[in-house]
């Protein structure tokens, strides 16, 4: 008989949220196991590398038995877990309902300036830098009010964000992004007018002035006559308070480990033909994983000489052995077309990365450098695998919905290992972000439902793992938003995960006797239970037996349902009346189905 699968972590084996322990109840010596569901006993164990097929449950059959253990909490949902990555290139992102719009989505949270984007974006001038060394030039496309004064405005009516500050390019395009260009990004968001510290000139002169010089342009209003510095003055005495500082974007795609080197990164210089990149930029040391080890020390002493209240953050690959967004996949150097390994169509064009470590060279060793002074990590999870039938066009679907059990612990597990080895008593307080969360963009999804059902289980998942922060990869991907504002099913998946809990409600221990039924339940601050059941079976509706012990359940609630057979319409899920509830009851969930219970205590 096979064991229950476990919903929620053991005590002590868990990454906390934002605000709390870090990651200093992990430094144990058994095995750290993560993920929503622990199947078999032995399912999310890092060091098995696939789950033998026998064991993969592909269908649901009978009913499936859960249990909820409400008095059990094991964490709680961090303030800005619920984020969304904006992107300069967004011609709606400054549309008039756009806040109403995120809120609606379930959303707390925007990284801003967006990828690629952060490591040509210069926030005081909106021009962005020359694409690696281009000539003729060629710039990133830019939305017209998408800088830095439009985004405070949208998240005053809004939430918060998290700031990727740039280290590809200084602002004249001559060299690496510098300190004092991101230390006086953070004087204008959160300095004070009255403020005469210095910040100092960079490396090739430019003199980014004071503190208050900066906070008193994010205070001052817009001049009759623009001088160029307009767009600065946006009327805002007070400071925006912006926590958490990544340094760079995808910093390991500078082209240190060869390849094409997609990241900006101008602490080397390009060579005039972008076929040349991997002879003349592979194990530069300039761009090597030490070197952006000393400039995040850099970096973070400049920016919290300004406040030292923020946080400041390493860009890591995910730590697993051949795991680059891009090591499934191989370039064509005449055409630049990426097709993946494998088919016919790329044999003999070699491999995109040669170092298939790249990942666990470049975690380890950023980290020993810099691990001991940082406060946070940032990972980007992209999931591609794709199925023989499809001829690795589209994307594997059961697979896909196995991730947050299967893929996470495995990343999640070697990322705690190199933070323990690392790190030193630093290891107590470091955070884990996830800025970028999606299906990799060049993958067919043909069922649009997939990436919704996934999203909401990896959102959850990641909650539960403590992770302070999930932004999901491109808001304006059709799966979210699509270019008319009109919702998609991964905006109603983060919808009834924000309709089952608030920020700072805690979640509680779960199993599922069905790794195809994921559940995670949540005990709230308005004294009422949510619970999400998720069924990623694409046929069979799922009839679940519920449990719920600790507390004491009223027999009516709230209902939410959004599927292939419960399609949403607007931008709301409707709620309808749940009855014949309480501490036991019986629920059917359809096949392909996010659905979601709120119960009142009982009176």
């Amino acid at each position: 008989m096979k064991k229950p699968v476990q919903s929620s972590l053991n005590s002590g084996l868990r990454l906390l949220c934002a605000l709390s322990v870090g990651i200093g109840s992990l430094l144990v010596a058994s095995p750290v196991v993560f993920g929503q569901s622990v199947y078999n006993g032995s399912g999310n164990n890092p060091d098995k590398k696939d789950m033998a097929d026998a064991d993969v449950v592909h269908e649901i059959r009978g009913t499936v038995k859960v249990t909820i253990q409400a008095d059990k909490a094991m964490g709680f949902i961090a303030p800005r877990a619920m984020g969304m990555a904006s992107s300069l290139g967004d011609n709606h992102l400054m549309d008039d309902m756009m806040p109403q719009i995120l809120q609606a989505g379930g959303l707390t949270t925007l990284r801003y300036p967006g990828g690629t984007y952060s490591d040509t974006f210069h926030w005081s001038t909106y021009k962005p830098t020359k694409t690696q060394g281009s000539d003729p030039p060629q710039y990133a496309y830019q939305a017209g009010n998408n800088d830095f004064g439009h985004l405070v405005a949208l998240m005053d009516h809004f939430g918060t964000g998290i700031f990727t500050v740039n280290y590809g390019s200084n602002l004249d395009g001559s060299a690496g992004g510098t300190p004092e260009e991101a230390a006086a990004w953070v004087a204008y968001a959160m300095g004070d007018p009255a403020s005469t510290q210095a910040i100092g000139k960079d490396a090739s002169g430019h003199d980014w002035q004071t503190v208050g010089y900066w906070a008193s342009l994010r205070a001052a209003q817009p001049l009759a006559s623009d001088d160029g510095q307009n767009s600065l003055r946006i009327g805002h005495p007070g400071p925006v308070l912006i926590k958490y500082w990544e340094v760079g974007n995808e910093v390991y795609q500078n082209g240190f480990y060869g390849g094409p080197g997609n990241e900006e990164d101008l602490h080397a210089p390009y060579p005039k033909d972008a076929k040349d990149n991997d002879k003349a930029r592979r194990n530069n040391r300039s761009l090597s994983p030490e070197a952006y080890g000393n400039a995040l020390l850099q970096f973070s002493k400049a920016m919290k000489a300004v406040d030292k209240r923020i946080r400041i953050g390493a860009s890591l690959d995910v730590p697993l052995s051949g795991d680059w967004n891009t090591s499934d996949w191989v370039q064509d150097p005449i055409s630049g077309k990426w097709v993946q390994k494998g088919t016919a169509e790329a044999a003999g064009l070699g491999v995109a990365h040669k170092d298939f470590d790249a990942g666990i060279d470049w975690d380890k060793k950023v980290l020993a450098v810099a691990g001991k002074d940082i406060d946070f990590v940032s990972l980007h999870w992209s999931i591609g695998d794709t199925t023989e039938a499809s001829k690795w066009q589209s994307i594997d679907e059961a697979k896909t919905l196995r991730e947050p059990q299967e893929g996470l612990p495995k990343v999640l597990g070697a990322l705690v290992e190199l933070i323990q080895k690392n790190c030193g008593s630093n290891a107590a307080n470091m955070q884990v972000l996830v800025t970028e969360l999606g299906i990799k963009s060049f993958i067919k999804v043909p069922d649009p439902i997939v990436p919704a059902l996934f999203a909401a289980d990896a959102y959850a998942s990641l909650i539960e793992d403590g992770v302070a922060n999930i932004d999901w990869s491109d808001m304006r991907k059709s799966d979210f938003l699509d270019e008319d504002n009109k919702p998609g099913p991964v905006f109603f998946a983060l919808q009834l995960l924000r309709r089952a809990a608030a920020p700072n409600d805690n979640f509680v221990a779960t199993t599922t006797g069905n790794p195809l039924l994921s559940v995670h339940a949540y005990m709230r601050h308005d004294g009422q239970y949510g619970i999400m059941f998720i069924n990623k079976d694409p046929k069979n509706n799922a009839t679940v037996k519920v449990t719920v012990n600790g507390a004491n359940l009223a027999a009516t609630g709230t209902r939410f349902d959004f599927g292939k057979s419960n399609p949403a319409t607007g931008y709301g899920i409707p709620p309808v009346a749940a009855t014949g509830l309480g501490n036991s009851f019986t629920i059917t969930v359809p096949s392909y189905t996010i659905t979601d219970l709120v119960i009142p205590k009982a009176q």
